[in-house]
């Protein structure tokens, strides 16, 4: 489906499912899906909402005579969708690839971090704790769905693999008026069962100021996963959940994948 927003992204999936009547759907962008819209045929069209005060979203999706899908998000962005078989074929622009989006700007450096926690304790990435660790750096902020989205399945993570060397730090970006008091920060962590430490950066707008190594940092969430050699050894953009349908399970084969290949790993060896 082609894409629009302001990470200027060529295409988008575009997730449906039918049954008789109702049809559910999602849209999965590079920093990562829309929630899981829901709605009925009426009319010649599907009409799916999403009520959520953090992402409303409104979707009227018309079948096309070509196998083409007309889709109208919010009542203004009209988008044509194609099946992928056919987009490829037709050499139409593919979805950016969430893997490739973010990259570091040398890769043999490693990714460095000094921010407070929520106790006000300044946490390190030359802290003793993280020294020949797997480390993920998970950028994000209380204020962002898809972190929301992302939180459990980091958590799950931390509790599968923590005791064979993996470490989690959560980098929040918040707004201007939480900085002070991170009341809904604190919710979050508490809301998730979060044990790793989550560490308070700056405003959003600050973001590639606090992180000037990392190349094209625009997406919320986004993930570095860090080998024992304190290298960044993957970045994830984005974080397609549940209503992703098959790139959510993916997305969490291809992360348990390579933390464990990252954890056989000894400090000396990765490459």
């Amino acid at each position: 489906m082609a894409g629009r927003g302001e990470k200027r992204e060529a295409a988008w999936h575009l997730i449906i499912r039918q049954s008789g009547a109702e049809v559910s759907a999602a849209i999965l962008r590079v920093d990562g899906d829309t929630g899981t819209l829901t709605g009925t045929y009426r009319n010649g069209k599907f009409v799916l909402s999403h009520f959520s005060g953090a992402r409303p979203a409104l979707l009227e999706i018309t079948p096309g005579a070509d196998n083409t899908l007309q889709v109208v998000q919010n009542g203004r962005n009209e988008m044509t969708a194609v099946r992928s078989d056919e987009a490829k074929a037709k050499g139409l622009p593919q979805p950016a690839d969430p893997s490739r989006h973010t990259v570091m700007r040398d890769p043999t450096e490693p990714l460095h971090f000094r921010f407070p926690d929520l106790n006000g304790n300044i946490v390190s990435d030359t802290d003793a704790r993280f020294r020949n660790k797997v480390v993920i750096l998970a950028i994000g902020g209380s204020w962002c769905p898809n972190c929301h989205d992302e939180a459990p399945f980091l958590v799950e993570l931390y509790k599968r693999y923590h005791d064979r060397g993996l470490e989690i730090v959560g980098l929040s970006f918040e707004d201007a008026d939480q900085l002070n008091d991170p009341a809904r920060l604190r919710a979050f962590v508490r809301k998730y069962g979060i044990q790793y430490p989550v560490l308070l950066c700056g405003e959003t707008s600050e973001l590639n100021a606090k992180i000037p190594q990392a190349v094209n940092l625009n997406a919320w969430p986004t993930t570095f996963f860090i080998g024992r050699d304190g290298r960044v050894r993957s970045v994830h953009a984005g974080f397609a959940a549940r209503a992703s349908g098959e790139f959510h399970e993916e997305l969490r084969r291809d992360v348990s994948k390579l933390i464990e290949k990252l954890l056989a790993e000894s400090g000396s060896d990765a490459n």
